[in-house]
């Protein structure tokens, strides 16, 4: 596996280099995946409500995912989901994700700071939030000012076959604090690690070797 940006290996990461804006929707995402399935497109929708159009009006919005909502006027935000697929026979290990916290006015780059938050959701394939975290008031500004934002799991097992879904939540939305934004993110890395159940049969032939060992042991 390749080592990720947080404390676990890439298991989805994207950098929208090359991505392509239609309507809510940014597709051609290029995914690096290790032991997940392609999530697909991602798509915007305001929290609680409709559909947002994404920004895709100049080259430095359409390489990130900036939905075309003003997130600092008045507790607003928008959500975007993903489809995290486990297969039959493997532990997922969700340890952090990560990405770049990006602030844009009117399809340009902030020159001052401005602070966004973010929250991370994780439904089982029952829906039932298996882990849900949030950091507030994340500075971001200019180009070269995008701070990595780090949400850290702590080893949440993903052990059910099925679809997951990661619920991503950016905006103002912890103290209604800013005015004049649009929130967005870059570089998405899903990280943690991929491991396969040991089959029954194999359970089973490790248990009676020890056991055998044990009685020899005990007739020597």
């Amino acid at each position: 596996m390749t080592a990720g940006p947080g404390s676990g290996a890439i298991l989805a990461f994207t950098d929208f280099d090359a991505s392509t804006a239609s309507g809510n929707s940014k597709s051609g995402l290029n995914w690096t995946l290790n032991g997940l399935e392609d999530p697909g497109s991602l798509s915007a929708f305001q929290f609680e409500g409709g559909a947002i159009n994404l920004f895709d009006a100049n080259p430095f919005v359409q390489d990130i995912f900036i939905p075309g909502i003003n997130t600092g006027n008045g507790n607003t935000s928008w959500t975007t989901d993903l489809g995290l697929t486990v297969e039959a026979g493997f532990n997922v290990t969700l340890t952090d994700v990560t990405f770049n916290s990006v602030s844009v006015n009117g399809g340009q780059a902030e020159n001052v700071n401005r602070r966004n938050d973010y929250s991370v959701t994780v439904l089982d394939p029952t829906n039932n939030v298996v882990a849900s975290i949030t950091v507030a008031d994340t500075l971001a500004g200019t180009t070269a000012g995008r701070p990595l934002v780090t949400l850290d799991f702590a080893d949440v097992v993903l052990d059910s076959p099925g679809i997951y879904t990661m619920i991503i939540r950016g905006g103002d939305f912890i103290e209604d604090n800013e005015t004049g934004n649009h929130t967005g993110l870059d570089n998405l890395s899903i990280n943690g690690n991929v491991s396969a159940i040991p089959e029954p049969s194999a359970f089973l032939l490790s248990t009676l070797g020890l056991l055998g060992f044990l009685t020899a042991r005990r007739r020597n």
